[in-house]
């Protein structure tokens, strides 16, 4: 190759590093460019050297334009910056800086209470006392009469139950520094959270209310007239003939009743969902954002035992099946939240206290199929 012209190919490729050590910031790459430049300059040095001597000229030290230098200490200062831009660096004025404090506070992401609370049947009775609720157990059925005799009975059959107050109540302390914070709302936070700890303690109440004094009568309860004749389906596990068994079981002869939920513990609806057939697919459509098994609505409720669990105790009710309509909740006093600065005035203590009464009890008959753990058999 002649030499002029590799020599000029060298000093356009210097051009080019050079152009190119301005505007990149990897550094590996920045190596790699350092190591062409070197070997770039020693050729062309070699270059030149080999020029002179076959000119049989005098040796010369070669002039460099500095404008064209790519030197390897540009590179080495430059890579030792981008070497440096890798650790974090805090000098004493960064560390002095002011506390920042957002001003959102972050809820709770998950849900709180289960939906059961806001779609049984709630009615206002405010001021009452105790509410009496009387219910059709069946209806009569017409006979055919011979003339001159006497006409057939077909008085209906009722039930009656009693709905007593039952006082729900909620206590908070907070210091008076939270309050007057501007920056972050612990006293709306505060008010929110006393609404949502009667409501679980409602949620609990519906399902497991024991039916004594300032008790609701729960679903599960044994002392839910409305459920006294109505016996509970036993099953062992959830199997692929669970959810038939639930929905022919439930409601009378004449129709297979719609407009029921089933009300069950998260970890039974997982139970659901991971039943497959021995072909490897789901046995049941579930839909998350509706909440439905193969079109029939679900409810969570922790308070439901998970009948697929093993630690849950044989006898133990788990699901409930009904038409929510049929758990009625009176409201016999609005919420009432009171705030005090009195009980710990010295210590600079906010107290608050919320209370409601209300209560619970089944009102259809046969209005909900409860379903229990069942022991299994032996062997």
């Amino acid at each position: 190759m002649n030499l002029e012209l590799r020599r000029k190919e060298i000093e356009s490729r210097l051009k080019e590093i050079r152009s190119l050590v301005d505007t990149e910031s990897d550094l590996e790459k920045l190596e790699a460019l350092e190591t062409e430049t070197t070997s770039l300059q020693e050729e062309r040095t070699s270059i030149d050297k080999k020029m002179l001597i076959a000119s049989k000229t005098e040796f010369k030290p070669i002039q460099v334009d500095n404008r064209q230098m790519v030197d390897k200490e540009k590179l080495e200062t430059r890579g030792q910056s981008l070497k440096e831009s890798r650790v974090i660096q805090v000098s004493s004025s960064e560390i002095l800086l002011p506390d920042h404090t957002s001003t959102n506070l972050a809820p709770v992401p998950f849900a709180q209470v289960s939906s059961l609370v806001d779609r049984v049947n709630v009615i206002n009775l405010n001021g009452g006392e105790t509410y009496k609720k009387s219910f059709v157990k069946a209806n009569g059925i017409a006979g055919t009469t011979a003339e001159g005799a006497a006409y057939s009975e077909t008085e209906p059959a009722f039930g009656y139950l009693t709905i007593s107050k039952v006082k729900i109540t909620a206590y908070t302390e907070i210091t008076e520094e939270l309050e007057k914070l501007p920056s972050i709302p612990y006293q709306a936070e505060v008010l929110r959270n006393i609404n949502i700890s009667l409501k679980k303690k409602i949620s609990e109440q519906i399902l497991r209310g024991a039916g004594t004094t300032n008790t609701f009568t729960g679903i599960f309860s044994e002392a839910a007239v409305a459920l006294a004749d109505k016996a509970a389906l036993e099953i062992e596990a959830i199997t692929d003939s669970t959810l038939d068994d639930i929905v022919f079981a439930y409601g009378g002869d004449e129709e297979i009743e719609g407009g029921a939920v089933l009300i069950l513990n998260k970890n039974d609806l997982r139970a659901f969902a991971g039943l497959k057939t021995q072909e490897g697919r789901k046995v049941h459509s579930i839909d998350y954002v509706n909440k439905t098994i193969d079109g029939i609505p679900y409810i969570i409720n922790s308070h439901c035992k998970a009948i697929s669990d093993s630690n849950t105790a044989v006898g133990e009710y788990g699901i409930a099946y009904g038409a929510l309509k049929n758990y009625e909740v009176p409201v016999f006093s609005p919420v009432e939240i009171g705030k005090s600065t009195d009980y710990k005035f010295k210590d600079g203590i906010i107290s608050y206290k919320a209370s409601v009464f209300t209560g619970g009890n089944v009102v259809g008959y046969n209005g909900f199929l409860r379903i229990k753990k069942k022991a299994v058999p032996a062997g």
